[in-house]
């Protein structure tokens, strides 16, 4: 094998990018859903889950800015779970969403791309975010840019595929802050 002559080159950059991005900063979060009995949504696996807090409950690293995927593997398909994902809304206390009385506070607008007065984050392509969503599949960024930790409580809304119904998962997200 060739030895290129440059190749300290290539190793002192590699070494200067983990130095400069460290790993947790550009790792993404995923977390993997189940229906059950058609009648709840529950998460069956995390990358990121909360020491000593249900598995439900995710930890983002102080520092880091993760990309955060919620899977519903084969969502509508034929043997798969017959619910698609939503959506997902965001508030500061559980089961308390904003309104225009009681919005978001701006580091959480900024931090999860969410509207202040419904906590509801903009999945829309094109809005110059990395945002996204199919039916089986919702990818956000979590800019955690606040200086201070904070946690707010989410909601993943999955409609049946025949529109007729809807069922909800609504624990929390730990952000370690910036």
């Amino acid at each position: 094998m060739k030895r290129h002559r440059n190749s300290s080159h290539w190793i002192a950059a590699a070494a200067f990018a983990v130095a400069c991005f460290p790993l947790a900063a550009m790792a993404a979060i995923h977390v993997k859903l189940a229906v059950n009995d058609d009648t709840s949504l529950s998460v069956s696996s995390s990358s990121s889950p909360c020491q000593g807090e249900p598995i439900d409950v995710i930890c983002v690293a102080k520092g880091s800015s993760p990309n955060l995927f919620f899977e519903l593997d084969n969502a509508c398909e034929a043997g798969g779970p017959q619910y698609g994902l939503e959506q997902i809304r965001i508030a500061m206390a559980p089961k308390q969403w904003p309104s225009s009385s009681n919005p978001l506070p701006q580091y959480v607008v900024g931090d999860f791309n969410a509207d202040p007065d419904s906590g509801v984050i903009n999945l829309a392509s094109g809005n110059g975010s990395d945002n996204s969503k199919s039916s089986s599949r919702i990818k956000f960024k979590d800019k955690n840019q606040h200086t201070e930790p904070y946690t707010v409580f989410y909601e993943i809304t999955a409609q049946q595929c025949n529109g007729s119904g809807t069922i909800v998962l609504d624990p929390s997200v730990r952000n370690g802050g910036k």
